[in-house]
C-alpha cells in the first residue's frame, strides 16, 4: 500500500498595502537593476582591420560569401576568383575589357567568367595586388579537400 505525503499549506497571497511586507520585491530589483543594468549596451564595437589590397595581412584574412555580397557597388567591388577574394575597384577603369563585364559579378564568385574569358598567366599573377582575403574552408569550391581540381588554379 502506497501512502502519499502532504506538506503544509502554503499562503501565497500577495500582501496588501495596508500589510507590512517584509521584502518589497519591486524596490529591491529596482536597486539591483541600479547596480547591474542589464539593458546598458556595450559600445565597445568589434574592430575590423582594414586589410590593404596585396598585403602579406591578406592571405591569411578569412571573408564570408556574406561580406563579400556586401561589396557590390562600383566604388567598392569585390569579386571571388578560386576560392581568394579581390577588391578590384580600382582595377574597374583599367580593365581591358571594361569595368561593366567586372560589375556583373560584384559581390560574388567570378571564377568561372575569369576562366572561361581565357586570361593569361600574367593576369592571373596580377591578381596578386588586389587580394584581401580567401573563403573560409568550409565555402570553398576549389582549393579544399574534396574540392574541384583544375590544373592551373594558382596557388
Amino acid at each position: 500500500m502506497t501512502t502519499v505525503h502532504t506538506t503544509n499549506e502554503v499562503n501565497l497571497s500577495a500582501p496588501t498595502p495596508n500589510q507590512d511586507a517584509d521584502l518589497d520585491l519591486m524596490a529591491l530589483t529596482m536597486a539591483a537593476l541600479r547596480f547591474v543594468n542589464p539593458w546598458s549596451v556595450n559600445t565597445e564595437q568589434k574592430q575590423w582591420t582594414e586589410v590593404v589590397p596585396g598585403s602579406p595581412e591578406a592571405k591569411d584574412r578569412t571573408i564570408t560569401l556574406a561580406e563579400v555580397a556586401h561589396h557590390d557597388t562600383p566604388d567598392d567591388c569585390w569579386i571571388v576568383i578560386y576560392d581568394r577574394v579581390y577588391d578590384i575597384s580600382t582595377f574597374l577603369d583599367e580593365h581591358p575589357g571594361g569595368g561593366d563585364i567586372m560589375l556583373e559579378y560584384a559581390g560574388r564568385d567570378a571564377s568561372t567568367a575569369f576562366r572561361s574569358s581565357g586570361h593569361s598567366r600574367m593576369a592571373v599573377k596580377a591578381l596578386d595586388r588586389f587580394l584581401v582575403g580567401e573563403l573560409p574552408l568550409q565555402e570553398r569550391l576549389y582549393r579544399r579537400p574534396g574540392g574541384i581540381k583544375l590544373s592551373d588554379i594558382p596557388e
